[in-house]
Formats: C-alpha cells, structure tokens, sequence
C-alpha cells in the first residue's frame, strides 16, 4: 500500500520517546465523551497530520491513514495469550484530513465503536487487573498480530496497551518512564507504541532512518495536538451558542 509512511527499509532505525500526562486525557474524554483509548489514537492523528503537512512530499490526496491496532478479546477461536485473554487486530482509519480536532476525535470514537459492540472487548482497567499483567505481555503479541494482517493493507501498526497506575521497582530502583519498542514491519518504516503507566502516557516510535529522516517533528506535532485537544477541553474556551438567538419583537 502506497502512502508517504509505507517505502522499502534500510539497515537503519531512529527511535523517539514522548512522555505525556495521563490527567491531560481523562480531561478531554470528561468533556468530550469517549474513552482514553479513544482520546490517544485522535492524539496520533492529528500529529501525524500536522507532520505529514510540514513535508514537501505530496500526499497524494490521502484522507485517512489506515492503522491497526491489535486488542485484546475473548474469542474462543483465537489463540490465548500467556494471561488466558486473545489479541485481534482491530482496524482503524485515521481521518488525518479532517482540520478540526474534535471531529477528528469523535470520528476515532466511532471507528472504534464497532469493536466495543462486540461484547467481545477487555475494557482496560480490567485487562491492567488481570494477574501476572504487563504491558510487554500484550506489545509483543500486538506486533506479531500486525505482522500476521500485512494482507489486510493497512499503512501504520498501533499498540496502546494500558500498564498500571503505580511505581514499579527493581532491585529498590523505581521504575519512571516505560516506552514500548514496536518492530518495523516489510515496507512499513513508521510503527508507534504506547504505554500508560503510573500518570503517564509513553509513546515509542520507531521509524527508518533513511526513509523518515523527518521522524523528530513528528514528536513536536504529536504534542501540539494534544494541545489542540487540552484546549478544546479547557473550561476557559469559548464556545458557540447553540440554537437561535431569541429577539425581541421588532417595532
């Protein structure tokens, strides 16, 4: 599948980490409906839209980037994972053409919609729950559903898995940031991972050196639309009446 994101790989990576903060998005999904699952790929999103603009590469008249994002199901004819649950790759257009952030966001929510009708869905807080639970647990086979749907054509591979909200530790160090590294998939030279933890939510992206030497600005643009969204879900901001202005009799 052709896209500015989709081109034959080099020997070379570049990886990118970008901490975020967790209250940021339970703010926007308060105000404007959804879940955060919803709220960090409409992130995506719009980063990648602003990105994709600041580039002399034509677009070739894109709409949308078409990403998978495995999910973890209960569906007897899957194999389960190590924690008895599945992953089924779930996929999701991007509408990196749509300017306003908020409709970018609602549209997310609905691509997402489908998936939840199931019933078939692990909601995060129980999936973080489960016994033995780690983040790593559901990266690892996320990527490898992604790389075993190549046939369906999508254009970026998406891991969001949530981790817990408490310090880890190790040998009495504590744990402060955790970025997910998703693997390169053929032709694929941009793969994103995200990881919430302990208040924080962690992008890894991993991308092609040679094909993406760009990938820095994609960081910048990713945090300046969640800035867009912060600020449509300030409390300070004007918004527009809704309705017709009632008016007096004329004279």
């Amino acid at each position: 599948m052709t896209s500015p994101i989709n081109k034959p790989l080099s020997q070379q990576r570049r990886f990118l980490s970008i901490h975020t903060q967790l209250d940021d998005y339970k703010r926007i999904r308060r105000v404007h409906g959804g879940t955060i699952n919803d709220v960090i790929p409409a992130t995506l999103t719009g980063g990648l839209r602003g990105w994709l603009m600041t580039r002399t590469e034509s677009m070739g008249g894109m709409k949308t980037i078409k990403a998978i994002v495995p999910m973890s199901v209960i569906d007897d004819e899957l194999e389960p994972t190590s924690l008895g649950t599945q992953i089924a790759g779930h996929m999701v257009n991007l509408p990196i053409s749509e300017s306003s952030p908020v409709v970018r966001l609602h549209r997310v929510s609905y691509s997402f919609r489908a998936h939840k009708e199931t019933g078939r869905g692990v909601g995060a807080e129980r999936l973080a729950g489960i016994s033995g639970f780690a983040p790593t647990t559901f990266h690892a086979p996320g990527s490898r559903v992604a790389a075993a749907e190549l046939r369906r054509g999508f254009h970026l591979s998406v891991t969001n898995v949530p981790g817990p909200q408490f310090p880890l530790y190790a040998g009495g160090a504590t744990m402060v940031e955790t970025y997910p590294v998703h693997p390169l998939l053929p032709d694929h030279a941009l793969a994103v991972g995200v990881t919430s933890y302990n208040g924080g939510v962690f992008y890894g992206i991993t991308a092609d050196r040679d094909a993406l030497p760009d990938v820095d600005t994609l960081g910048a643009c990713i945090l300046e639309s969640l800035d867009e969204l912060k600020e449509s879900a300030s409390e300070t901001r004007q918004r527009a009446p809704r309705g017709r202005k009632k008016t007096g009799p004329k004279l």
